[in-house]
């Protein structure tokens, strides 16, 4: 049976948050997750559906790859504070040796968060063009 994937149109004057990954996040997704999945998961973010609530404006969402449910899905750790931006910002697959992001790793997402949380639209923008964070989600203007 083939999945459907419903597109998903992403505009943030719509008072729909802006979706961005870090460039360590997407050095890893590159070749595990479509960013149309990525968009998708942002939107249940956005309506509170995420396995867990870390604190520190970070939590961690399961993302399920095609072909596999949840289960056998990557796990995200992602900075949902801003008020307009939702950030991904570390991932792993579930067959990696360690199944559970440590808590080192979580707390460093927490301080990553805590930085991002406040940035400016004017900061976004800089850390777009200096390759920090890419943006996903939008509308292409043709």
């Amino acid at each position: 049976m083939k999945k459907i994937i419903p597109d998903v149109i992403f505009n943030y004057k719509m008072n729909i948050k802006r979706v961005f990954k870090t460039k360590s996040f997407d050095r890893w997704a590159k070749k595990l997750i479509e960013d149309k999945l990525l968009c998708i998961a942002a939107q249940e973010i956005a309506q509170g559906l995420f396995e867990a609530d870390l604190g520190g404006g970070v939590c961690k969402k399961r993302i399920a790859l095609p072909g596999s449910g949840k289960r056998g899905s990557t796990r995200t750790l992602v900075a949902k504070r801003h008020e307009t931006a939702i950030f991904f910002l570390a991932g792993r697959e579930k067959n990696s040796p360690t199944k559970d992001f440590s808590a080192t790793e979580e707390e460093a997402a927490k301080i990553i968060a805590k930085s991002l949380e406040n940035a400016t639209f004017t900061q976004l923008e800089q850390m777009k063009q200096d390759g920090v964070l890419k943006e996903i989600c939008h509308e292409k203007s043709h």
